[in-house]
């Protein structure tokens, strides 16, 4: 299964979506998919068992980090060389995963960068580009995107680094801890999809645990 890579999307109350870009993954030949149930309280557990479609699942609501994580490790155990993760809710246009695929290396991250956000609240603005210029500075490499989720990388990564972070601080603890060992980072552009959706980024308290992440990665 060399050069594999397993499509994993973790999904916190994502039934209005889910079925269509499970239908868009196939119609790019995309079969190599999982969605990560993270105790979604709507219907998203029944849509998927319902429609046989391939899941794995929290009890209770763990977070996008630890959704994310427990993906790697299912992907590691089947043996899959690569994860390409992706958000549930139609940002991450699935006909731009072959320039993912084109350029994946065993010791580099492939992420999403959207050039243009005018069509993102200007809080979401804000807080992309302060956090990846911070996280640029931390880890003395260009990162344009730190927010986007839609990214490629090797599973031996979960063997080489501890993460601790179950929030969706992880990804900036991916990057930066995944930077510091020596794995590059490499960008894909995309464009930007930005509809009515609600987000489930917490304004204040995900702008404090950041901040947290970013001081303490000085004593990593």
């Amino acid at each position: 299964m060399s050069n594999s890579y397993l499509v994993i999307i973790p999904i916190y109350n994502g039934e209005k979506t889910l079925q269509k870009l499970y239908q868009q993954l196939l119609s790019q030949n995309v079969k190599d998919i999982l969605f990560v149930d993270d105790g979604s309280n709507d219907n998203t557990a029944n849509i998927l068992y319902e429609n046989h479609l391939p899941f794995i699942s929290h009890k209770k609501n763990l977070g996008k980090g630890r959704a994310l994580f427990s993906g790697i490790m299912y992907a590691r155990d089947h043996g899959f060389d690569y994860v390409l993760s992706m958000d549930i809710d139609l940002q991450h246009p699935v006909n731009r995963i072959p320039c993912f695929s084109k350029i994946m290396g065993k010791n580099r991250i492939v992420i999403g960068f959207r050039r243009d956000m005018s069509l993102m609240p200007w809080q979401r603005v804000f807080s992309n580009r302060t956090t990846s210029f911070l996280l640029s500075i931390r880890t003395r490499t260009k990162i344009l995107d730190s927010q986007c989720g839609f990214r490629l990388f090797p599973t031996k990564i979960i063997d080489e680094v501890k993460f601790t972070e179950n929030g969706f601080q992880f990804e900036s603890e991916f990057l930066i801890k995944c930077a510091l060992i020596g794995y590059e980072i490499y960008h894909v552009h995309i464009p930007t999809i930005y509809q009515d959706e609600k987000s489930s980024v917490r304004n204040v308290f995900d702008t404090v645990k950041f901040i947290s992440v970013y001081l303490r990665s000085y004593l990593w």
